[in-house]
């Protein structure tokens, strides 16, 4: 027990995990040599009630760059990067995917995961409902690490020991709270079945990493550990499209930070440049003054950015 005014925020959490942690986030800058992994063009989809619930959204996500997702719930997030992993029908819109093994340019559009994957295309997709999309609650750990690769298996019997191995690794490299690999993930609390979830897609080793609020639910130590692997990530030259909540998060994480309203995209902003106050503002719809020259035009580039910034 602390007086509030004897404590800080450094303090509170120290003594809630029980050791130092550092509250600081660090933001690598990106090598300046980057290919365009994804350009999405005036992509439209539809809600299950026939509304519209992405409208003409354009943007470019580049290697070794985390792009930002900002937006008030609801406002197409989801969507979005569900569409993009071919979980959801397009009305309008492409998804162009340079693949850095062969340089070519494959469309992703109404492609099913399955497809996606056959196409070579090395995609990973944290979403937001960890159970009902991402992991199988009454399997067990090592379990849900075959779900990416029991299509691989050619025999009767399934090779277990890669998987057995990698959540081994899983639970030692992120703490996470389970007797054995062989609890089922339905039995953890929702912070390790996030832990679970974010290491086997990291696992991976995608060239495009998609997470929808991944730190939802972990407590402050877990959360600024994702933050780490995301930068990770980041540095290997993988391109991060992270979907956050925390405003003061994205403004320190992210390279660039793409600000969505009712379906679309009000602007892609510089997080290093901008406030909290004028990303709350573009998540309305409203472009404040200052920063009418300097949100970058939907649908640009590096190129765009450069010369607004320039």
């Amino acid at each position: 027990t602390v007086e509030t005014a004897a404590t800080n925020s450094q303090g509170l959490t120290d003594r809630m995990v029980g050791r130092s942690v550092c509250l600081s986030i660090r933001r690598p800058e990106p090598d300046p040599a980057h290919d365009e992994f994804l350009k999405i063009v005036d992509l439209t989809c539809l809600g299950t009630e026939g509304h519209t619930v992405l409208q003409n959204v354009s943007f470019s996500l580049y290697s070794g760059e985390i792009l930002g997702v900002a937006g008030i719930a609801g406002s197409g997030q989801r969507e979005l990067l569900e569409s993009i992993a071919g979980l959801q029908h397009l009305e309008a819109g492409t998804i162009r995917y340079n693949n850095p093994k062969n340089g070519e340019v494959e469309d992703l559009r109404d492609k099913t995961p399955l497809q996606i994957r056959e196409l070579g295309v090395r995609l990973s997709f944290v979403p937001e409902d960890r159970l009902g999309m991402g992991l199988v609650g009454n399997m067990d750990i090592t379990d849900n690490m075959m779900l990416r690769s029991y299509r691989r298996g050619r025999g009767v019997f399934l090779d277990r020991k890669k998987p057995h191995d990698l959540a081994e690794e899983i639970i030692r490299e992120l703490e996470v709270a389970t007797p054995d690999t062989h609890t089922p993930v339905r039995r953890l609390s929702g912070g390790n079945v996030q832990k679970v979830l974010v290491g086997r897609e990291i696992a991976a080793a995608p060239t495009v990493l998609m997470a929808a609020y991944p730190v939802r639910g972990l407590d402050i130590n877990s959360s600024y550990l994702i933050y780490h692997l995301l930068n990770q990530q980041k540095e290997r030259g993988t391109a991060v499209l992270f979907v956050g909540e925390d405003l003061d998060v994205l403004l320190a994480l992210c390279d660039r930070l793409l600000v969505m309203c009712g379906g679309q995209v009000s602007g892609i902003v510089d997080p290093r440049e901008v406030t909290k106050e004028e990303v709350g503002l573009l998540m309305t719809g409203v472009v404040p003054e200052r920063l009418r020259t300097a949100v970058e035009p939907v649908g640009a580039g590096r190129a765009g950015e450069e010369e607004n910034h320039g």
